[in-house]
This record gives C-alpha cells, sequence and structure tokens, in this order.
C-alpha cells in the first residue's frame, strides 16, 4: 500500500500557514488604518507587502527542498545503524511537538489580537522607514514573518516524518495550505466563528490521539533499543496492523499495537494524564484573563462616564 497522506503533515501546514494568513491580514489592515487617505501610498505599501510575502516563499521553498533530499536520503542513512534508539527519539520529540500546536490550536480565535499587538509598533516604525526614504522598508517584515513560519514547519515536519516515506507529503502539503488560507480568510471576515470552534476541537482531539500514540511508541522504541525486557498485558490475535489494512492505517496514524506492554500502557497513560492536568490548567487561565479583560472594560468604562459627567 503505497503511503499517500501524512496527518500530522497536514496539520502542521494548516496550523503554519493559517498564522502566516493571519499575520498578511493584520498587516494589510494595518496599512488602511495607518494611511486612510492615500490610496496611491496604501497601494505602494501593500504591493511591498506581497513582495516580502512572495520573496520569503520562494526562499522557504528552495530550503524545504534542500532539507527534505538530506533529511530523506543522507540524515536517515545515519541512523540505520541504531534505528530504534533514533525512532525512539524522534517519536518522543513529534509527541512533544503535535501536543504544543494541538494545545495552541484551541486559542486560535485570539491569533488575530495577539498578531495586531506584536505587529501594531513594527509596522508603525517601517512606516517611519518609510517617510524617511527607504522605500522597500516594509518587505522585511513579512518576509521574516514568512521565513520564521517555514522555518518552524520544517522541524515539525521532521519530527513526525522520521519513520514516512516522502509520497506522504505532497497532497497534505497542498491541502494543509489552501484549508490555512481559506480558515484564515474566514476569521478575518469574523464569520462562522462556532463553525469553526468546532473544526478546531475536532482538530485539537485528533492531534492529541496522534501524539499519544506516538509517545507510546517511543518508549516501546526505546526499550527494544536498550534491551529493556517487556512485559506483555495483552496480546489481541485480531486487529493485526501486520495483517489487516485497516489496523495498520490506525498504527501509522495513532501508532495502534495488538500487542500492549506495561511500558507502552503506562506511558499512554501519563502522557493523558500530563495532558488533561495541562488542559485544565489553560482553561483556568483562561477564564482568569478574561476576567481581568472584562473588569479592565468596566474600569475604562467608568472613566468615561465620570468624565462626561464633569
Amino acid at each position: 500500500m503505497v503511503y499517500l497522506f501524512d496527518v500530522p503533515a497536514y496539520f502542521i501546514l494548516l496550523r503554519e500557514t493559517l498564522e502566516v494568513t493571519i499575520i498578511l491580514a493584520v498587516l494589510l489592515g494595518f496599512i488602511d488604518k495607518l494611511v486612510p487617505e492615500n490610496q496611491e501610498l496604501r497601494k505602494h505599501l501593500k504591493k511591498q507587502i506581497w513582495i516580502g510575502t512572495g520573496a520569503g516563499f520562494l526562499i522557504s521553498l528552495i530550503i524545504a527542498v534542500a532539507f527534505i533530499a538530506v533529511f530523506y536520503t543522507v540524515a536517515r542513512n545515519l541512523w540505520e545503524e541504531n534505528e530504534g534508539a533514533w525512532e525512539g527519539s524522534f517519536a518522543l520529540i513529534a509527541s512533544i511537538v503535535i501536543t504544543i500546536m494541538a494545545l495552541s490550536m484551541v486559542r486560535v480565535q485570539q491569533w488575530k489580537a495577539k498578531w495586531e499587538g506584536k505587529l501594531a509598533s513594527a509596522a508603525e516604525v517601517y512606516l517611519n522607514k518609510h517617510k524617511n526614504g527607504n522605500k522597500w522598508a516594509l518587505i522585511l517584515l513579512p518576509f521574516t514573518a514568512v521565513c520564521r513560519e517555514s522555518l518552524e514547519t520544517l522541524v515539525f515536519i521532521a519530527g513526525v516524518g522520521f519513520d514516512k516515506p516522502a509520497s506522504g507529503l505532497p497532497i497534505p502539503v497542498i491541502l494543509g495550505m489552501a484549508t490555512g488560507f481559506f480558515i484564515g480568510y474566514i476569521i478575518y471576515k469574523g464569520s462562522h466563528k462556532m463553525s469553526l470552534n468546532a473544526f478546531f476541537i475536532f482538530s485539537t482531539v485528533l492531534l492529541l490521539f496522534i501524539a499519544a500514540g506516538m509517545f507510546s511508541t517511543s518508549v516501546h522504541e526505546l526499550q527494544e533499543a536498550t534491551g529493556t525486557e517487556e512485559k506483555v498485558v495483552w496480546h489481541l490475535k485480531c486487529c493485526n496492523p501486520s495483517t489487516n489494512e485497516f489496523w495498520a492505517i490506525m498504527k501509522v496514524v495513532f501508532g495502534w499495537r495488538n500487542k500492549a506492554t506495561q511500558g507502552t500502557t503506562a506511558a499512554y497513560f501519563v502522557y493523558w494524564t500530563v495532558v488533561l492536568g495541562a488542559i485544565g490548567y489553560l482553561w483556568y487561565r483562561g477564564r482568569k484573563e478574561s476576567k481581568a479583560e472584562e473588569f479592565s472594560s468596566r474600569d475604562v468604562n467608568d472613566n468615561t462616564d465620570q468624565k462626561t459627567d464633569v
């Protein structure tokens, strides 16, 4: 069976493309706000943003092609002698990376506000440089943003693609980028919030199950590499990924094994204990921040009312 679709790679490209889209939307919005009257200048500044974005994408594409070529040829040959230890290490790294990425997607609706805060002063600095004679200063801001997100993507792809063929990357890369641009456009327009929330909750849960399987797999591979005795808890005669295509897919995506050991079972439960604790903390912090914002807005309104009365 030819491996054509890497699920974690799809969500990685979706997330990074979505963040780039939101950054571009915020930058274009700032141009409209900071230069409201001069249409010719707005057009020139937006052209700079698109040139910077295109240049960043081109440089990132060249680096990505070189990185993937090296990763799937030279680098993979380096660990063939000690494959189990490398696979276990990369599975552990991939599990951590995907978990962090999944938890960050829960608050994707706040990304626009986050980037507006980060880019507000930066956009004004580059506009001042433009006024002082540097006519192409604004190119650097989207260029560096695109390059940074692309490098993050390469690191994530390396983490999740250590034991999978390169044939599984093209389709999820294209679909992930297309979905990211589409969702970014919807968020920018501010519509369909409920359906987007449902989508991101589903994506987060799916990614967490993928990461849990990788964490359990990492323990299995490291135990094999170190020669640690694996005590079997149960061994199912059915659901064998070696003989059944459906369970083979479940193994690739979720790390399914029809033989559970004490190490892999304990790792699976430890993972979910830590993740649920992290989710509880993020939920508590989110409520605390929303209450602080609510009190802050009330204070502003009270001050405004007092000035009006005076």
